[in-house]
């Protein structure tokens, strides 16, 4: 049987690549204005996705959830850019589901992304953006986030081990990278910026 995270990679493929693809570092973090509104675009789409999946007793599947929760980075460093408020809404409108198995597939992507934050960091040294003035966020668990990401693997290898638990899990991504893509499209709104 193909492993969970084979089936991931390979059933999200298309949905990683749209998304990359509005990721991209060439235009979002070309400056520091492109930056801020990359910044909160990304809080419009993690704040109430972590809100939502907060809500699951993440010790069922051996994982310390609060410890991987990346909107307080987020809302530091939108604080240090000088940004009042957190710029565009957030999407509240719920996934819809709340098992474990879909909610695997969720943080598979939210812990995908922390991987990528690893690349994005690279960019941003060149805005003159580190950990300490804005670049907490992507800087992930700094030199922990192969750790993190390997026992995140581990814990959802052991939890989704049947076709149908795979299935759902798959569902989950699928449904995040859509919310995701979403948050990257929407309009920006005005956001107000300390003088």
């Amino acid at each position: 049987m193909t492993s969970l995270f084979e089936r991931l990679k390979a059933d999200t493929e298309e949905h990683h690549r749209e998304l990359e693809a509005l990721i991209d570092p060439m235009k979002n973090f070309c400056s520091v204005a492109a930056y801020k509104v990359h910044l909160s675009k990304t809080w419009a789409f993690y704040h109430p996705m972590e809100l939502h999946l907060a809500a699951l007793d993440w010790s069922v599947v051996g994982i310390d959830f609060a410890s991987r929760q990346k909107t307080p980075l987020l809302e530091q460093d939108l604080h240090v850019l000088g940004i009042l408020g957190h710029g565009g809404k957030d999407a509240k409108r719920p996934l819809g589901r709340t098992n474990f198995h879909f909610a695997l597939g969720c943080l598979y992507v939210l812990e995908g992304a922390t991987l990528g934050g690893q690349v994005i960091s690279r960019h941003l040294v060149k805005l003159g953006i580190g950990p300490e003035n804005g670049g907490l966020f992507f800087n992930g668990y700094g030199s922990k986030t192969g750790e993190m990401w390997k026992s995140f693997k581990a814990s959802a290898a052991a939890y989704c081990v049947t076709e149908d638990q795979m299935s759902e899990a798959i569902n989950g991504a699928k449904a995040t990278f859509g919310r995701f893509r979403e948050s990257m499209l929407a309009r920006q709104e005005t956001i107000s910026h300390v003088a």
